[in-house]
């Protein structure tokens, strides 16, 4: 397959304090990828050096085979963050508004959604099962309701990576399984490679194809179908008292 993220020898620090230090990844196309790691171990600093919020300090990161300073076509990401600071739910925005807010980018800020457009808005809605709720403020909706509503937004520009950053925290154990099939939907139904931090290690190990961990500036990814246990790799960065739990998340 397709390479479509290659990050090599990358360190970066804030304030001359090295949190990444000479790691590399690579993430192919249709891949499914959990990051986790103990908390400080720069997972969201990751994933905004791979969004170039962030510059490399060394190394280099590419995108579908272009260095990540000259990639234009950022119709191809897909970004969903936290539900708590992805959004202010206060605001009183229909969920078309939206999920269409994203496609000014490419039409132009000032120019109106045509028809073509609200049909891209319905299609990636009824993808997550919300095309219903279209009329709807987007704060009148539960918080699973709205992370759905947030991955149509990310879905409406067709992109062909979709980064999530921890997309479960607020949401209940019910909305967190429906989540979790609706990214396996994503992932092996539309092909679209999956980036996503998580800390619910439990769960995430047992829905990727791969796991990177992160810890001690480093990172080392591990592939499910390995022989190698997950928990001995784990082990090296959460220490020895951290256990590998496996829970079910009721559908």
């Amino acid at each position: 397959m397709d390479k479509v993220i290659q990050i090599k020898e990358v360190s970066f620090g804030y304030d001359e304090s090295l949190v990444l230090d000479n790691i590399n990844l690579d993430v192919y196309e249709g891949d499914y990828v959990g990051i986790v790691g103990p908390n400080g171990s720069a997972k969201s600093t990751l994933l905004k050096l791979m969004l170039n919020i962030l510059k490399p300090q060394q190394g280099n990161i590419e995108i579908f085979g272009q260095n990540i300073e000259k990639f234009k076509d950022w119709g191809k990401i897909g970004y969903v963050a936290q539900k708590a600071t992805s959004f202010n739910t206060s605001f009183p925005a229909t969920v078309e508004e939206v999920v269409g807010a994203n496609l000014y980018s490419h039409i132009g800020l000032f120019r109106r959604l045509n028809q073509v457009h609200r049909e891209r808005i319905q299609e990636a809605l009824k993808v997550v099962g919300m095309e219903s709720y279209c009329k709807r403020l987007i704060g009148n909706l539960s918080g699973g309701q709205q992370q759905k509503v947030f991955i149509a937004r990310a879905l409406v520009s067709a992109p062909k990576i979709i980064f999530l950053d921890e997309p479960t925290v607020g949401i209940d154990l019910k909305s967190q399984g429906e989540f979790y099939k609706l990214l396996e939907k994503l992932n092996k139904e539309m092909g679209i490679t999956i980036v996503m931090i998580s800390h619910d290690i439990g769960m995430i190990t047992e829905k990727v194809s791969r796991v990177a961990c992160m810890g001690d500036k480093r990172l080392v990814t591990h592939h499910n179908c390995c022989n190698v246990p997950l928990s001995e790799v784990m082990t090296q960065f959460y220490g020895d008292q951290m256990k590998l739990l496996v829970h079910h998340h009721p559908h």
